[in-house]
């Protein structure tokens, strides 16, 4: 079956690839947008009409095109004149191109899906330190359909192996910090998202990926101490984690072109 889904895939044209995932990305970070901003207050997005936050008026469809309505109503509802934010849209229209852009074609599906599942994990927990179980459910469903397109040379033993180190590791990391300071310094969805990344990366990528994710939350310390603002009281170690889950898939590829 991948064999086949492989070469009509390949045989799209480049620019009808990249104009695709571009579009599908700004769809989905539309929903993404409105997702993490609802989902957290208890609000539902698989249901009725879309609204606006502020004043609760329905928007019309002429006015949900990704990007486009921003633009057109200046980045305001034209009712109340709340902002709107389209920050999830462009993250996830970027996805979509650097996958079509760097990768052919049935692996660029594969990354853009992952890039695109790894967004609102990122957004949540980096605005409420929270990982949702069905998240991360979605994240290793998806993964057992697109994952294998990913040209990683790793097999289905690779990514179970993966799946239980990566969720094992962080799991006793965060049950012997209890043990010993007697509070919590890890949150319990952390090591449920490693576990998720090594069924996509299998074992082997788990290292770098805790290596650059370790990197990013140091870095985003030191700036903040050095720069006097108020540090955070905790750390999105799952917002680092998918940025480095995501970035690692391009490193091969940046030395290829050194």
């Amino acid at each position: 079956m991948y064999s086949t889904v492989e070469q009509w895939l390949s045989g799209l044209p480049p620019w009808f690839m990249l104009a695709g995932l571009a579009l599908l990305g700004a769809i989905w970070g539309s929903f993404v947008g409105a997702l993490c901003s609802r989902w957290p207050e208890g609000k539902t997005v698989a249901t009725g009409r879309s609204r606006c936050d502020g004043c609760g008026t329905k928007i019309s469809p002429l006015h949900l095109v990704p990007i486009l309505s921003y633009f057109f109503l200046k980045g305001k509802c034209p009712t109340c004149g709340s902002r709107f934010s389209i920050e999830s849209e462009i993250i996830a229209l970027c996805i979509g191109v650097a996958a079509a852009f760097w990768f052919p074609a049935p692996e660029a599906v594969a990354v853009a899906f992952f890039g695109w599942l790894l967004l609102p994990l990122a957004v949540l927990d980096f605005r409420h330190l929270w990982l949702p179980d069905k998240l991360l459910l979605l994240l290793v469903a998806v993964g057992s359909i697109f994952a294998p397109l990913l040209d990683l040379g790793i097999t289905w033993m690779d990514r179970l192996v993966g799946a239980l180190v990566g969720f094992l590791t962080l799991e006793a990391l965060r049950r012997i910090y209890r043990l010993v300071r007697r509070k919590d310094g890890m949150g319990a969805g952390d090591p449920k998202l490693l576990g998720a990344l090594g069924f996509w990366l299998g074992w082997q990528l788990l290292p770098m990926t805790l290596l650059i994710a370790s990197f990013l939350g140091l870095l985003t310390a030191l700036t903040a101490q050095v720069s006097r603002r108020q540090s955070r009281a905790a750390y999105p170690l799952g917002f680092f984690l998918a940025i480095a889950a995501f970035a690692v898939l391009f490193i091969p590829l940046m030395g290829d072109h050194m």
